[in-house]
């Protein structure tokens, strides 16, 4: 199967910010590990939620011209659901989603339902608090 790859270069949604070609290497190492064929990546705009790369990426993917997308982790997913669905939108017997980092693959709709409560939970992680102070009496 080939793979073309998505990094970033902004901050993700959990804050993180790793060099493009650090990222390049735990997506190529991921496909190499699962036998995949992996094609450079697109690379996403730095401006705050613009998904122009993601949106293309998909209508290429729509297009037959590889068989799946290895993104280097599922933080660089869309917050709005609406825009993550055209994602999974795809997903059939013949198309992949990996997400690198985490080293989650998905390839039916089961999996497209545990992807979206591991995401659900990292939305509200990132709003609760890092520091709980307690007061002694």
């Amino acid at each position: 199967m080939i793979f073309k790859g998505y990094i970033s270069s902004r901050k993700l949604l959990d804050g993180s910010l790793n060099q493009q070609k650090v990222q390049n290497l735990v997506i190529r190492d991921a496909c190499n590990k699962r036998g995949f064929d992996y094609k450079l990546s697109f690379t996403e705009y730095g401006i705050e939620n613009c998904f122009l790369n993601y949106n293309e990426m998909i209508v290429d993917l729509k297009k037959n011209k590889f068989d799946g997308i290895a993104f280097y982790s599922m933080a660089q997913l869309p917050s709005k659901k609406k825009e993550r669905e055209k994602l999974y939108s795809v997903i059939n017997s013949k198309k992949r989603i990996l997400f690198s980092l985490e080293n989650i693959l998905i390839k039916n709709k089961k999996d497209v339902l545990e992807l979206e409560r591991l995401f659900r939970i990292k939305l509200l992680l990132k709003k609760s608090p890092s520091e709980i102070n307690i007061k002694k009496k």
